[in-house]
């Protein structure tokens, strides 16, 4: 932790060296359900939509498979498909690296509850690039965005 903000790297080498836990029966019975999906849109600060950014949505409770990351496009929208029933967070990532903050409009203070085949729009999740930066290892020249 930098500066009361949390740093998440995401290394892919350290993944190939651990295995997956092995699902729990309420994980299975969980993961036969429809999925849900969810559908919103991440903007910086000032309401600017903010693309390149991956979303990964975080079950708030055990035994919830975890499904793949999205990527916002240029309009800032991402949708993604989760396991449910469940409440989710969100964990938002760019070049690698997810941060955390104690900002109560930080994804990751989010709950989105979804039902078995479900779907919730209208998620606005907030990417705050200077956050990002100064607890970031490298201060990549350009904010994530389209041409």
């Amino acid at each position: 932790m930098r500066n009361g903000v949390a740093i998440i790297v995401a290394s892919f080498a350290l993944a190939a060296c651990a295995a997956p836990p092995k699902p729990t029966a309420a994980a299975k019975r969980i993961a036969q359900n429809p999925p849900a999906a969810i559908e919103g849109r991440v903007t910086d600060p000032d309401g600017k939509p903010v693309a390149g950014v991956g979303v990964r949505g975080v079950p708030r409770g055990e035994d919830i498979p975890w499904w793949p990351a999205a990527t916002t496009d240029c309009d800032g929208r991402f949708r993604l498909h989760v396991a449910a029933p469940a409440a989710y967070a969100f964990l938002l990532s760019w070049k690698g690296v997810a941060v955390m903050t104690p900002a109560p409009d930080d994804p990751a203070m989010t709950a989105v509850p979804v039902a078995p085949g479900g779907a919730v729009g209208g998620v606005h999740l907030v990417f705050d690039a200077a956050a990002w930066r100064k607890a970031g290892a490298a201060d990549p020249p350009d904010d994530p965005s389209c041409p």
